[in-house]
């Protein structure tokens, strides 16, 4: 698999996770890496990610949070060479719950960086940047 396709799945991966209830698969992206909401406080690793993000997540009884992450506009700069790669990308997260009907809830612009290891690449960070909100009561907590 290419370098770019590889992050293209890593990037797929983040979303799939997240909308499956996948909490722990989430969690394993970011086991080495930081994860930064806006102006707030980095998360470093699992169990800072968890405690001050992804615990706050509402869990319905089908086990998802019934939402829906799309990345958009995605552009990846690749350093082969230094084993680095870059990605700017716009998401907008979408739910729909009982008596909720389906709508965007949230967009940010996302500055992701990747580093290869041991062959593959991982996450390295997660920066989210310029959110936009809307009903988010009942996606957290």
């Amino acid at each position: 698999m290419s370098s770019r396709a590889e992050i293209l799945s890593l990037i797929n991966r983040y979303s799939l996770a997240l909308d499956s209830g996948d909490l722990d698969g989430f969690l394993d992206l970011f086991a080495d890496a930081v994860w930064t909401f806006d102006e707030g406080e980095p998360n470093r690793g699992r169990e800072e990610l968890f405690k001050n993000v992804v615990s706050r997540v509402i869990i319905y009884d089908d086990g998802t949070p019934r939402t829906r992450h799309l990345s958009t506009n995605i552009e990846l700069e690749i350093d082969e060479d230094a084993g680095r790669a870059k990605c700017q990308r716009y998401v907008m997260v979408y739910q729909q719950t009982d008596g909720f009907p389906l709508q965007a809830i949230y967009s940010g612009r996302y500055l992701d960086e990747f580093t290869r290891q041991d062959g593959g690449w991982q996450y390295s960070s997660c920066t989210i940047r310029d959110p936009f909100f809307g009903d988010v009561s009942r996606h957290i907590r």
